[in-house]
């Protein structure tokens, strides 16, 4: 709309008799304001595998089971839309929010790194980041992955304002999560909900007065399975289109 207002403003002065070749070069050279672009290559997306946890977000909380815990509202595996309806229903205030290229741009990026004809990545884009603040002034940080069907929440950490007992941290989020598998600390709650390594779905707290966090994290390896289907994808294409050598 901009570039086409710019023609009719730099020609107006042009007399009606003048106008007409130059307008119809200048037509030429730049079709695509007028919609005729260059058609984009097909490239089938893979769906969306269902994991809960990673790409759905589980129905309900079960105690000990940190892939179906919510904190502040959030569960693992949650669309862009559901993270942004839990934010708006709370009233949290956006610190600040990165937005990552969508599974489709990725895909045709790498088509085109590979050496093959993926066409022009998309411009759209989908959340990756965001930093939210509550009425406490505690701060969630949330990390998604990048799937077919858009982003999912993989990861969340909330910063805790300064004020709260170590007792009542406990108090609150054994109440709410069950008993941690590892607990220690006076001054302050330091616990673990689920496995004790990075390779299963877990739950942490280190949190006392003077703050702290406390998180929720999918398991270790986790960005490699969209990743994967970025892979798959991109294959593929590759070699759906190329030629076969004849021995």
């Amino acid at each position: 709309m901009r570039l086409t207002i710019a023609l009719v403003v730099g020609l107006a002065a042009v007399p009606a008799t003048a106008q007409r070749a130059p307008i119809t070069k200048l037509l030429d050279k730049i079709p695509s304001v007028f919609g005729s672009r260059p058609t984009q290559p097909v490239i089938t997306m893979p769906a969306t595998p269902v994991i809960v946890g990673l790409t759905r977000a589980a129905d309900r909380s079960v105690p000990g089971d940190p892939v179906t815990f919510d904190l502040g509202g959030f569960r693992l595996g949650m669309s862009e839309a559901e993270v942004s309806e839990v934010a708006m229903s709370r009233k949290l205030i956006t610190k600040g929010a990165t937005r990552f290229v969508d599974f489709e741009g990725q895909v045709r990026s790498a088509i085109n790194i590979a050496g093959g004809a993926g066409g022009a990545p998309t411009r759209r884009s989908v959340l990756g980041e965001a930093t939210l603040q509550d009425d406490a002034g505690g701060r969630y940080m949330l990390r998604m992955l990048v799937w077919p069907d858009g982003s999912h929440l993989s990861g969340i950490t909330y910063i805790a304002p300064q004020g709260t007992a170590a007792a009542d941290w406990r108090q609150m989020l054994v109440t709410k999560w069950g008993t941690p598998h590892q607990e220690s600390g006076r001054d302050t709650f330091s616990a673990r909900w689920g496995k004790a390594g990075l390779d299963g779905y877990h739950a942490d707290a280190d949190v006392g007065l003077r703050g702290g966090t406390v998180g929720i994290g999918s398991p270790d390896g986790s960005s490699r399975r969209p990743a994967a289907l970025v892979a798959q994808a991109t294959d593929a294409f590759i070699a759906a289109r190329a030629r076969k050598p004849t021995l």
